[in-house]
């Protein structure tokens, strides 16, 4: 955020703009979408202090409840000031060891949804397994500050710019149908000399279904992300059924309930379809999650919007307070 920005925003919340904006918006409820907290410069993700410090944010400025709750809420049309969910995806060890102690300390609600190969350790994140690549590639010093990878051309794999080069792949790759992106990953690879090992790695490893079954017991909420993170828009009906339906049996198989919610690999609108939306309904899933901010009301609980958690800590409390979705409308009917 610009200094101009951040001075505006400032002066906003101290003459009590953002608590105006949030009365003026209390009784629509709002999802906020997490992924990881770590403290590593190489990972992507926001560090356990300032994630502590949003959620004293959050337990004093919302009434923070399970996703379930809000959904009944939604339907019955009785969702009360001030509801707020909070979301987790994908599964990474550092939800148990740095996210989950601090919801337990403020006691605060949350549902993680567990991409279920992945707990399983049978596939990669594949957003991990490029960062892994460049990384290793750094690490290995194979004296070459590039690549060329057709059709993204000429790639920096330089320390300072891998950020960048991975971002740019994986921009190229959410472009891609599974297999397509699997054969780009493995020539990736091939390009870096680095091969990968079968299991993912620190820092991106699985949290463990023990450690699922622990902070279950514990009051956490866990729900499905699909059993390997495929573009579910992308997938054949076979497949498709097969990516909603072996996950909850999984979390079924392991923890002894089925999942309610489903949250959408990537989350965009292209990303879904009423296809992917029937299929999920008719194997007895109660919503589903998008990763961007819809508006989230009774009619269409299976393209419930998020928003996403942000690292500037000003921003974060202005992006909850003005209630802005992208668009007034979900993306399509079903």
């Amino acid at each position: 955020m610009n200094s101009t920005k951040r001075v505006l925003l400032e002066s906003i919340e101290k003459l009590g703009g953002f608590r105006l904006m949030q009365w003026r918006y209390k009784n629509k409820p709002q999802i906020l979408m997490y992924h990881r907290v770590i403290d590593m410069p190489s990972v992507r993700g926001m560090t356990p202090a300032l994630f502590e410090r949003q959620l004293i944010y959050l337990r004093n400025h919302f009434r923070i409840v399970p996703m379930q709750t809000l959904v009944a809420e939604l339907k019955t049309g009785n969702i009360q000031p001030y509801t707020l969910a909070l979301t987790f995806d994908d599964g990474h060890f550092d939800f148990y060891a740095h996210a989950w102690p601090l919801l337990r300390k403020y006691k605060l609600p949350a549902t993680l949804y567990i991409t279920t190969g992945f707990v399983d350790g049978t596939h990669w994140l594949w957003p991990d397994l490029i960062k892994y690549l460049l990384t290793t590639h750094t690490l290995v010093g194979e004296g070459r500050d590039s690549i060329e990878l057709q059709p993204l051309g000429q790639l920096s794999t330089s320390p300072t710019n891998i950020d960048e080069t991975w971002n740019k792949i994986g921009d190229y790759c959410l472009t891609l149908p599974v297999v397509e992106r699997n054969h780009f990953i493995q020539r990736l690879a091939q390009r870096l000399n680095v091969s990968f090992p079968s299991q993912p790695q620190s820092p991106f490893q699985a949290v463990t279904w023990d450690q699922l079954r622990e902070m279950h017991r514990e009051g956490l909420d866990i729900a499905s992300h699909t059993m390997s993170h495929p573009l579910l828009s992308t997938l054949d009906s076979h497949s498709l059924h097969q990516e909603l339906h072996m996950s909850a049996n999984r979390i079924q198989q392991e923890l002894g309930f089925m999942p309610l919610g489903i949250c959408y690999p990537n989350g965009r609108e292209e990303d879904i379809s009423p296809a992917v939306i029937h299929q999920a309904q008719s194997l007895g899933y109660h919503y589903g999650v998008l990763a961007r901010n819809y508006p989230s009301n009774a009619e269409h609980v299976f393209l419930l919007g998020r928003v996403s958690a942000q690292q500037d800590f000003t921003y974060f409390k202005w992006s909850l307070s003005r209630q802005q979705p992208i668009t007034d409308q979900v993306p399509f009917d079903y």
